[in-house]
This record gives C-alpha cells, sequence and structure tokens, in this order.
C-alpha cells in the first residue's frame, strides 16, 4: 500500500513540476499579459489536468478538486522537506511548497512568519490549514529535540474543533462556523515546535441565530 502511494503520488508530482505549455511557467505573475481572463483560463486548464496549485507571485492559488489526490502522502511530505526553495518560476506550487518556504525563512531571518488562507465556503480552508500544519510540523520534527508527541497533539486539535464548530450547507459539507488564528512556538536555535495556542476564536453568530433552507 505504501508503495502504490508513492508511485502515484511520483507520477502526479512529476506532472505537477512540468511547467505550464501554454504559458511555460507555474508563477502567473511572470507573463507578459496578466488580466482575469489568461488568469481564469490558465487556472482551469491547470485544474483539469489535476494541477490544483498555481503561484501569482508569492501568492498560491488552490482549487478544490472535491476528490482524494495523491499529492499529500508521506513520499510528498519528505520530498518538499529535502528540497530547497526555489523563488523562481521552476518552484513547483503546492501548499507544502508554502510551509517550506515559511519554515526556512524563520530559521534563516529570525522572525514571525504568517500565512494566511482565506475563500469563499467549500473552497479547501480547511483542509489547506491541516496540510499546511502537517508539513510545518514534518519540518521541524527533529529525534532529539522537542517534546515527544507534541507534533501530534498539535494535528489532532482540528478535529476537536470541528466536531463543535463545523455544520453542513448548501455549498459545504463540513463548513467551518468561526475563524482560527493558530500560533506556533519554534526553538530558534535547533528549529523544532515547542507549542502552539489559537489566539482567537471568532465564532459567526449569525450563522447560529438564523438557520437557512438546507443547511444544518
Amino acid at each position: 500500500e505504501r508503495e502504490r502511494e508513492r508511485e502515484n503520488c511520483q507520477t502526479l508530482m512529476t506532472a505537477m513540476a512540468q511547467p505550464y505549455t501554454t504559458l511555460q511557467t507555474h508563477n502567473l505573475a511572470e507573463i507578459s499579459v496578466l488580466d482575469e481572463h489568461s488568469l481564469l483560463t490558465a487556472i482551469r486548464d491547470r485544474y483539469e489536468s489535476d494541477l490544483i496549485y498555481t503561484y501569482v507571485g508569492e501568492i498560491l492559488i488552490a482549487t478544490n478538486p472535491f476528490r482524494p489526490l495523491p499529492i499529500y502522502g508521506h513520499s510528498a511530505m519528505l520530498s518538499f522537506k529535502h528540497t530547497a526553495a526555489r523563488t523562481d518560476s521552476n518552484e513547483v506550487p503546492h501548499i507544502f511548497a508554502v510551509s517550506r518556504r515559511a519554515y526556512e525563512s524563520l530559521l534563516t531571518t529570525q522572525r514571525d512568519q504568517v500565512c494566511i488562507i482565506s475563500g469563499e465556503s467549500g473552497a479547501g480552508k480547511t483542509e489547506s490549514c491541516k496540510f499546511l500544519l502537517r508539513q510545518l510540523m514534518e519540518m521541524s520534527k527533529s529525534p532529539l529535540y522537542g517534546v515527544p508527541g507534541l507534533e501530534s497533539k498539535i494535528i489532532e486539535v482540528n478535529p476537536l474543533l470541528e466536531a463543535f464548530g463545523n455544520a453542513q450547507t448548501v455549498m459545504n459539507d463540513n463548513s467551518s462556523r468561526f475563524g482560527k488564528y493558530i500560533s506556533l512556538r519554534f526553538d530558534g536555535t535547533h528549529g523544532n515546535v515547542v507549542g502552539a495556542t489559537i489566539n482567537q476564536y471568532l465564532l459567526e453568530k449569525s450563522r447560529v441565530a438564523v438557520q437557512n433552507s438546507g443547511v444544518s
């Protein structure tokens, strides 16, 4: 099973690494004409080829495939962990690459890093947050330093919050009723995670007070 996962992941990761045939870049900020039409056309064409990630400058655009893709397994995590971040158009667009870049910038600059995930309902914000955290935990994992089991505890917080704060809507079967700001703390010397807090908890009271048709 692990070998099949690795092969499927490698096949799709290879496809992701190939430049977009028309634009010749993974980063749409580098094309000569960037307008609404060219942006939407490129994202649509990539989406139809299972290339759900696209860069526009420093921004990563993600489209929800609404089905599992073999690009988030352990093999993919290790691939991004052991590959140096790039700033040119050859950087493979992926949520794991965002995690890697944030983590490497944290260590090299010794300054706080912020990742903002936003989008429409059902766009995949909750899942993107999970993948971002998973890769950050993988990047900071160390057999010599850190608190044993802490990475797993941080990741397991999300399902607990979802159990109390998520519900079904017309557009999204697992819609978050809240916004959260997760703060991770890392050891400045060894780079391992040493703690995490949810600094802000924003409950959307309007969704609780009024229940529309088709919403649970």
